[in-house]
């Protein structure tokens, strides 16, 4: 009983949230250089069996690979990464919408460690980049939204972005079992 209540408060939270805009932070992408602790985390081992993605340059240059945890409905994007207490370098989580969102808004809700927040089009083409930073005691009403346009959201260490040359226009190659079918073909992608 209260598990279903709680899965109704995720689906409505995160209906809400879809609908958000920037906020009252006016939270813009901006490049970072912080370095994000990535020591090897015993906990949260890649297991060999978690998709992967290919993240490429507009010359389709590899310029690195990440294994992801899929978040395709409701709770599990209301829910993220907050549950985790730290990511490998080239771990993340990959939010999948059955088709495109416009002004998406995501937040560091119960967020132990920073995040990259990248969003991408339905072709797998970068829209935004934010370097988000945890607000750890903030109210939820008063969390940081970081905007965006796509039909994935990718999740990967904060500074991941800047580390390996990823940028705005640049590719995430999604394997062609977790893209949605409205989405456009994926460049690079294993059809």
């Amino acid at each position: 009983m209260v598990r279903n209540a709680l899965l109704i408060v995720a689906v409505v939270g995160t209906l809400a949230l879809a609908g958000c805009t920037g906020g009252p932070s006016g939270a813009t992408p901006t490049e970072t250089t912080d370095v994000t602790d990535t020591t090897t985390n015993p906990n949260n081992e890649a297991n060999g069996t978690e998709p992967q993605v290919e993240l490429r340059d507009a010359n389709g240059t590899v310029l690195g690979t990440v294994s992801v945890a899929i978040a395709d409905n409701g709770s599990e994007r209301w829910t993220g990464l907050s549950e985790t207490e730290r990511l490998n370098e080239s771990e993340g989580m990959l939010f999948v919408y059955d088709s495109p969102q416009r002004n998406a808004a995501y937040v560091m809700r119960d967020m132990d460690f920073p995040l990259d927040i990248v969003f991408v089009a339905p072709n797998g083409t970068i829209t935004t980049i934010h370097h988000a930073a945890t607000e750890p005691g903030v109210a939820e009403e008063n969390l940081t939204h970081y905007p965006g346009d796509g039909q994935y959201v990718l999740e990967v260490n904060r500074g991941y972005t800047n580390r390996t040359g990823l940028t705005v226009g640049d590719t995430v190659a999604i394997p062609a079992e977790i893209a949605t079918s409205d989405a456009t073909p994926n460049p690079g992608s294993e059809d």
